[in-house]
C-alpha cells in the first residue's frame, strides 16, 4: 500500500457539473443532500479489471440501501458503445460523466494520477495477476478508451460542508484515507487505484458506509439528550 492521503474538502467536488445517459446536468452535490453516498470512481468502463470491479460492488447494494446510503459512479470518458456494454453487464445503477474530472483530481490532490504501463510489461508482475484473477470473472472486455486516468473510490457523508482527514485502510492496494467521523457533509473515506487494478475492497467502502450511518445516529442520540 501507498502513503497515506489526506482526504480532499468538499468544496473541490460539491460544484461539479455531472451528466447523465440522457444528457441533463446535476451539481453533484445534491447527490449526497439527503443520503450519505458511496462512489466508485472508474478507471475505464472496457476494462477487465474496472468491470470486475463494479460488478463486485454492485453485488453489495442491498447493503447500501438497509444503511440508507446511495451508491453511484463516475467516468470520466462517456464512449455511448462502452457506456452501454458496462451498464448492461456490469453496473445497472446511477452512472454519471465526470466532465471535469472532478472525483479524480480531488483523488490526488487537485489533479488526476496517471497510471503507468510499465506494469502491463511484465506477464509475470502483479498488475497480470490482477488481469488473470479479474478475467476469471468477466468474460468481454475490451481496450477501448483512456485507461491510465487512475480512479478509486470515496464515501460522502449527508449534507453540505465538511472537510478533510487522516488515514485509512481496508483497501486491496493504493492509497486510503479515512476520515475522523461525524456528520454534517464532507468526504468520510477515499480509496485510491495507486496502481492499475489496485481497487479498493467491496467490503470496504461498505464498512466505510457503515461507519458514517453510525456516526450519524451517534450524533443524533447526542443531539436529542441536549
Amino acid at each position: 500500500m501507498g502513503a497515506n492521503r489526506g482526504l480532499p474538502a468538499i468544496s473541490s467536488l460539491a460544484n461539479a457539473v455531472l451528466k447523465t445517459a440522457d444528457g441533463a446536468e446535476i451539481v453533484a452535490s445534491t447527490l449526497w443532500q439527503s443520503q450519505p453516498l458511496a462512489v466508485l470512481i472508474l478507471r475505464r468502463p472496457g476494462c477487465v479489471l474496472c468491470r470486475d470491479e463494479a460488478q463486485r460492488l454492485w453485488t453489495l447494494k442491498p447493503q447500501f440501501d438497509q444503511l440508507g446510503v446511495g451508491l453511484v459512479c463516475v467516468i470520466h470518458e462517456w464512449i455511448p458503445r462502452e457506456v452501454t456494454a458496462f451498464t448492461a453487464g456490469f453496473w445497472p445503477g446511477p452512472l454519471y460523466h465526470d466532465t471535469s474530472k472532478a472525483f479524480y483530481a480531488a483523488l490526488n490532490g487537485g489533479t488526476p494520477l496517471r497510471g503507468s504501463i510499465w506494469g502491463l510489461l511484465n506477464p509475470l508482475g502483479a498488475t497480470w495477476q490482477r488481469i488473470r484473477a479479474a478475467s476469471r470473472r468477466v468474460a468481454e472486455h475490451n481496450l477501448v478508451g483512456d485507461g491510465f486516468t487512475m480512479g478509486g473510490a470515496m464515501v460522502l457523508r449527508r449534507g453540505g460542508g465538511g472537510g478533510a482527514g487522516g488515514g485509512g485502510d481496508g483497501e486491496e492496494g493504493g492509497s486510503g484515507g479515512r476520515g475522523s467521523g461525524g456528520s454534517g457533509g464532507g468526504v468520510a473515506w477515499m480509496h485510491v487505484e495507486s496502481d492499475i487494478g489496485l481497487v479498493a475492497y467491496p467490503e470496504a467502502v461498505l464498512a466505510a458506509a457503515r461507519e458514517v450511518v453510525e456516526a450519524e445516529k451517534a450524533e443524533a442520540a447526542k443531539g436529542g439528550k441536549e
